[in-house]
């Protein structure tokens, strides 16, 4: 990644060039080559920065210019800024940064909402942001081959293995991951940011941006609130396998702070709004659960939980419990009672 220079103005900015094809890698990272990815995914993300940032002004890093031909992005520069997912590793996430993340989704997704455009808008979105070969990868490394038992590419711990049949035995488990997969295909809601994890978002203070925007397209707005939720579910039984009960459960606060936030500033909606909040809550649970489940059977982990079998026993648990609750569960109070066996 090189630095080209700087901009001369009021401030002077320092801008990065970002090559699609080595900033993303040409392949799956957590597979190897055998999964190759082509680079037009890098007209994909710019698409989006430059959507995301227009909806929600500062959600994402300023983006100056695109080359198409050599897939190169100039955006700004954010060395001062860290990645969430390290930080909360570490127990460090502020309050504010969390209603940060949640308010600039909830802005985009209710400006680029179904709800919201005219016809026209519509077909051009879904032309811009239709289903890409990230899309595809997503129904299979998420919904599909983690609720298949012989799958190749799933791994999971030896500890973990001893419960895998919390998920494989489970028939209702199998039957609602095969329902979310069928509304992240078919449901065209808004734009999404779609792989809406902790290691996709920097934060700085009480500021945070959104990041790796090339799996955006338009999709359900639950499936971003889900992957957040359940990336901030995992953190918690990190902690609390590590006995950092206050951290644990702050990440309980963040939880309940993004339900709260997002839907006081995604107002658009159609039909009766507190059917269709009910209805979203029931579907963010099911995300969830699957996220959860998907980061412990499937290919692609997470450093929050590798290296802690107690850990990812106990939130295996919990994304089954999510995802086997999920037509039950229409607040987000409800979410975290079943998520952390609350009582």
């Amino acid at each position: 990644m090189a630095c080209v220079g700087s901009i001369v103005g009021d401030t002077a900015q320092f801008l990065r060039v970002v090559q699609s094809h080595a900033h993303l890698s040409d392949h799956l990272a957590c597979l190897g080559p055998e999964y190759p990815l082509t680079v037009e995914r890098g007209t994909v993300e710019y698409q989006a920065l430059v959507k995301f940032n227009t909806a929600s002004p500062g959600c994402c890093p300023d983006t100056y210019f695109y080359d198409m031909d050599a897939r190169l992005i100039c955006m700004e520069d954010l060395r001062s800024y860290k990645d969430l997912r390290r930080e909360m590793i570490k127990g460090v996430c502020s309050d504010e940064a969390v209603k940060c993340i949640a308010k600039h989704i909830a802005v985009v997704h209710r400006e680029y909402h179904v709800a919201k455009l005219s016809c026209s808008d519509m077909t051009d979105l879904l032309k811009q942001f239709g289903p890409t070969e990230l899309v595809q990868l997503t129904e299979q490394f998420v919904f599909t081959k983690p609720f298949t038992k012989d799958d190749p590419t799933n791994k999971c711990s030896t500890e973990v293995s001893s419960h895998a049949q919390l998920v494989y035995d489970n028939q209702q488990v199998l039957t609602n991951a095969a329902k979310m997969k069928k509304i992240f295909l078919e449901k065209k809601e808004c734009l999404i940011h779609g792989d809406l994890h902790t290691g996709s978002i920097m934060v700085c203070n009480d500021s945070a941006k959104l990041m790796d925007i090339e799996f955006a397209f338009m999709g359900p707005a639950a499936f971003d609130v889900g992957i957040l939720i359940a990336n901030y579910i995992m953190s918690y039984y990190q902690h609390m396998s590590e006995g950092n009960r206050q951290f644990a459960y702050r990440t309980i606060d963040f939880c309940k702070l993004t339900g709260k936030l997002y839907c006081e500033n995604m107002t658009s909606c159609s039909g009766d709004t507190d059917s269709y909040n009910k209805n979203f809550m029931s579907e963010v649970a099911g995300f969830a659960g699957c996220e959860i489940i998907r980061r412990i059977l499937g290919a692609a982990h997470v450093e929050d939980l590798e290296g802690r079998p107690s850990a990812e026993v106990d939130a295996l648990g919990a994304g089954v419990r999510l995802i086997t609750a999920q037509e039950r569960i229409d607040t987000m109070d409800k979410m975290m009672i079943i998520a952390h066996m609350l009582t």
